[in-house]
Parts: C-alpha cells; sequence; structure tokens
C-alpha cells in the first residue's frame, strides 16, 4: 500500500478530520469546523502544553522547579534590585566575600523571579518555570511536525527528551536558554533551505540582546551557529551546481555579518566586555569544572541520562542508512550536541531535543517506508500503515489549528491562583514549596528565632537556601555561586566538609562561629567530638546546628 497520497493531498486531510470529529462528537457531520471551532477545539500542541504547564504547577513534576535551592539567592537579588533599583556589583549575601566584585549577569531573570515572588511567592516562582517549560516544549513538538516528523512519533520523542530534562528541570534562568537554542535551531534551518524574510538576520542580534542578561546558554547557541556557517561555506567550495554554491556564498556572507552583530550585541549587558573576561575564567577553572556536579560527565546510572542513551541509539538507526544524504550541518549539530551532553549533564536537556528534531523526520520516513514494504509481516505492516496514516491525518490538521485560547486561558487562570495564594476559591491547588525532607527548613526557623546574628557555615547548596530564608538579618560564609568565590575557596569548603587535613585551619581563617550542616555529615560528626569547643543547639531528621562556645 502506498502512503503519499495521504502525506501530500489536503482534501484527503479535510475529510480525514471531519471524520476523526464525527467519531469524536466534536463537530458536525455534515461540514468540517467553522472557523470559531478551530479556535475552541485544543490542538494537540495545546493538549502538551497544558499537560507540561500543570504537571509542573501542581501535578507529578510539582517537586522538580523547588528541587535545586540554588533559586534562592535568585529570588533575594531580584528583589533587592527591585527595592533599590539597581543592579548590585559587590556581593551583599555572603561574610567571605562581602563588598567584593559580584557578576549577577542574571539581573533580567532575578527582577521577573523578583516581580512574581512578591505577587505569588513560590508559586509565582513556579508558574513562570512551568510556563517557559511547557512553551519550550510545545515548541519541539511543533518544530518536529512542521519539519516532517509524524506526529505520533513527534510526541514519543518530545516525551524522551522531557525525560531527560528531569536531571536539570529547575526554576532556574538555563530554562530560557532552552527556549530561546530551539527557536535559534528553527531560524537556523529557515536560512539553510533559503526561506529567508527581511527580519530573520536581524533576528540573532536582537534575542542577543535579551539573551545576555538573562543566562549563559547563548555560548552554545553560538557554536551552533557557527556550525551553520561553517556548513555555508564548504557547501560553497564542494558542489558542482553553480548557482547552489552561489547561494551558499550569500547565505555565508549574510550570516557572517548577522554572527558578527550577534557578538557585538553580546556587550550590552551592564557588565561589558568584564562579563566575558569572566565567565571565560569560570569555565576554563578546572578545579571548579571538575568538582560541581552539573558540569561534569553524566551519571549513566541516572534514569535521565539512560534516556539520553535511548534517543542516541534512534539518532545512529536514523542516520545509519544515510550517511551520504545527511546535511553538513545536520552532521556537525548532532557532533556538537553528542559532545556537550557527554561533557556536562546540564547540557542534556538541550542536546536531547536538537538531537530529535535532527533524527525525527529520518525516524519518521523509515517508518513510512518500512509500512510501504511488501515484505513486511503483516501484522508489522498492519500496525505501522494504521499509525503513519493517523498521524499524517492528524499532523496535517494539527499545523492549521491556531489561536491556542485554551492554555492562554490556562495561564493566567493559574496566575491569578498563585496570587491568591495558589487558592480556587476554598480549595488550595497549588502549594509551591521547598522540600522540609531535602533542606534545613526547620533548622533555618530556629536560627531566625534566635538573637545571634553571625554569619552561618553550611553546604554550598544549603547556603543558597539560607540565603533565601535569613537575607538581610544573616549572612552566610558560603554558597554555590562558585563563579564569585573561586576554586580556592571551593577547595577551603570542600576541605572543612570533607574533614580533611587543616579543616581545623579553615574554621579559624574564616571566624566561623555558627553551623549548619546535614545531620551525620563528616563535619558534624567532627564537631560532636569537640564539646568544650562546640555545642549543639539544634538537631532534627534533616539538620544539626553547633555553634561555638
Amino acid at each position: 500500500m502506498n502512503l503519499q497520497p495521504v502525506i501530500g493531498s489536503e482534501a484527503s486531510a479535510s475529510q480525514s478530520a471531519a471524520r476523526i470529529g464525527e467519531v469524536l462528537g466534536v463537530v458536525p457531520t455534515t461540514k468540517p469546523p467553522t472557523a470559531i471551532w478551530q479556535y475552541l477545539i485544543p490542538s494537540v500542541r495545546d493538549i502538551i502544553f497544558l499537560f507540561v504547564f500543570w504537571s509542573l504547577l501542581a501535578g507529578s513534576l510539582s517537586n522538580r522547579p523547588l528541587a535545586d535551592p540554588d533559586i534562592g539567592w535568585h529570588i533575594r537579588t531580584g528583589e533587592r534590585i527591585l527595592s533599590t533599583r539597581t543592579l548590585p556589583r559587590t556581593d551583599p549575601f555572603s561574610s567571605t566575600m562581602h563588598g567584593q566584585t559580584w557578576f549577577a549577569w542574571e539581573w533580567l531573570y532575578d527582577i521577573a523571579i523578583g516581580i512574581l515572588y512578591r505577587a505569588g511567592g513560590l508559586n509565582g516562582v513556579v508558574w513562570l518555570c512551568a510556563l517557559i517549560v511547557a512553551a519550550t516544549f510545545t515548541l519541539l513538538l511543533a518544530q518536529m511536525i512542521q519539519r516532517g516528523t509524524g506526529l505520533l512519533l513527534a510526541i514519543v520523542l518530545m516525551l524522551l527528551a522531557e525525560l531527560v530534562t528531569t536531571i536539570h528541570l529547575f526554576a532556574r534562568p538555563h530554562i530560557v536558554s532552552w527556549f530561546l537554542t530551539l527557536l535559534w535551531f528553527a531560524a537556523l534551518e529557515r536560512w539553510e533551505r533559503g526561506d529567508v524574510p527581511r527580519w530573520l538576520p536581524w533576528f540573532f542580534p536582537l534575542s542577543v540582546l535579551l539573551w545576555v542578561n538573562l543566562h549563559g546558554g547563548w555560548l552554545f547557541a553560538f557554536s551552533l551557529f557557527m556550525l551553520y556557517l561553517v556548513a555555508a561555506v564548504v557547501e560553497s567550495w564542494r558542489t558542482a551546481d553553480p548557482f547552489a554554491a552561489l547561494a551558499s556564498r550569500r547565505r555565508a556572507r549574510a550570516m557572517s555579518w548577522a554572527g558578527a552583530a550577534s557578538a557585538l550585541a553580546t556587550l550590552a549587558s551592564p557588565f561589558g566586555w568584564n562579563l566575558h573576561i569572566h565567565i571565560y575564567r569560570y569555565l576554563t577553572d578546572r578545579y571548579l569544572m571538575n568538582r560541581i556536579s552539573e558540569f561534569r560527565s553524566p551519571d549513566f546510572h541516572g534514569w535521565a541520562p539512560r534516556f539520553f542513551v535511548i534517543i542516541l541509539l534512534l539518532a545512529l538507526i536514523a542516520f545509519s542508512r544515510r550517511r551520504r544524504a545527511l546535511r553538513l550541518s545536520h552532521l556537525l549539530a548532532v557532533l556538537l550536541t553528542v559532545y556537550a551532553g557527554f561533557l556536562s549533564s546540564r547540557n542534556l536537556p538541550v542536546s536531547a531535543m536538537l538531537i530529535v528534531l535532527i533524527c525525527g523526520p529520518l525516524l519518521w520516513e523509515d517508518m513510512v517506508a518500512l509500512a510501504n514494504r511488501p515484505g513486511t509481516s503483516g501484522w508489522l505492516r498492519t500496525s505501522l500503515v494504521g499509525i503513519v496514516e493517523f498521524s499524517d491525518r492528524m499532523g496535517q490538521q494539527e499545523l492549521k489549528t491556531r489561536g491556542h485560547l485554551w492554555p492562554s486561558v490556562a495561564v493566567l487562570v493559574a496566575l491569578a491562583v498563585c496570587v491568591n495564594g495558589g487558592r480556587l476559591g476554598s480549595r488550595r491547588i497549588i502549594d509551591a514549596h521547598f522540600d522540609s525532607s531535602k533542606l534545613p527548613i526547620a533548622a533555618s526557623d530556629f536560627l531566625q528565632s534566635q538573637p545571634n546574628r553571625d554569619p552561618v557555615f553550611s553546604t554550598d547548596s544549603w547556603g543558597s537556601y539560607l540565603i533565601y530564608r535569613m537575607y538581610p538579618t544573616r549572612q552566610v560564609v558560603i554558597d554555590d555561586r562558585h563563579d564569585l568565590y573561586g576554586s580556592a575557596r571551593v577547595r577551603d569548603m570542600l576541605i572543612l566538609t570533607q574533614g580533611e587535613t587543616g579543616w581545623r585551619d579553615v574554621l579559624e581563617r574564616w571566624h566561623i562561629q555558627t553551623v549548619l550542616l546535614p545531620r551525620g555529615s563528616t563535619l558534624a560528626n567532627l564537631l560532636r567530638e569537640l564539646p568544650q569547643g562546640w555545642r549543639k543547639t539544634y538537631t532534627d531528621e534533616v539538620a544539626v546546628v553547633y555553634e561555638k562556645r
């Protein structure tokens, strides 16, 4: 059975949509949906958006956005900017770095978080995270369908990519980079196809003006941009068609100008070129890169890296039959994403998304070919024919839907609920909070109730939570702004927390009077053996507090 007429016929798609509507009972049986129904009937993309949005806000994934307490200092930074109406240039949160130069280079995201926190507390923070992540995966699904991936396969690949993102699915600024990276990829693909509206070259530098003040993920996007530029240059050399060579040269020239303008736009932050130097020193500090967990290579004992391996296996299947037909830009992009994913676990989400975007259409072509192959076994061929026909009909209808009424309504209703304390009427349906079984919430309450206002030493991760809980009444000794503290202070922190040789010297040098540590941790056990110098003032199942006598 040949399925191509189903794929290319708009008339058959309209008829199929009408039949599906009859079965579902959502459209009249005598004619296709009217214009108003096209706005009222939710598309698959709308359903996916609603699913991801509510899963993060109040569903099965609602424990993820606040699983990383790093968001704590982002909230307080945003509030501080709103209160003082100036950007912080020196560190206000710690005793060890107080008054030292600090690059709050994600300040624009911090302001957004600060506004939403003032309006809806932690619910508002998670609302923004849910909105950005849901928009990202909806865009991912839409791009796969537009690029020729069948609807059902596109949904499966999107879900696999979503499972990979759980490794870094936090309400931090990096989620903005996920969305913007997908936009850059879509724009680069459009440019390579020759579909270049006047605004397209300007999209890159204009988006950088925003991106450079939100998160440092623009560095990865620039790498992707340069690979597409390299592909255009190489194609202009090796193609035998003079017209294609001319088109490639023109594209390479235009991309060079757009890339130069985008590079210039990276200076449009309050920190100028000093930010570039700071980021370079941070990312080339091998001591930090080898010890910060999210910068280290992924641990494939976890589920998220395993799903990434599944995506890689699917990519190998897709590419194995098309070694010569694979576009150079796609080959380079896959090599970049695979390298980035194996280099650092924090790169896995973006890597997974880009790989499924590239391999999705190729996998779908294989499914169609297998369904059309006469030698395919009966049950398998029947199943594939059904999947392909249904996906083609629904995919064509999907791209005709417009309006996205229900996601818009859901986002506004959710925001109103967040502002109302998470309540819809008398019932609380949104309750974003930090996990009391993993963070020292009760111990922080205890410290805040004490008259003592000495800085508190804790682990770097807990330090970020303590900034959220105690600033401005108390400072921390250290937190997880590793680019601020540098390798020397992080090394001292590890010596102290791990009880290595010289840990007492670090205690004295940092003038530590109060420590809040995980119960049963190495340093907590060491201080317990020094009753003449330290006394335990609080303990629970999660944390213990020691104060110097």
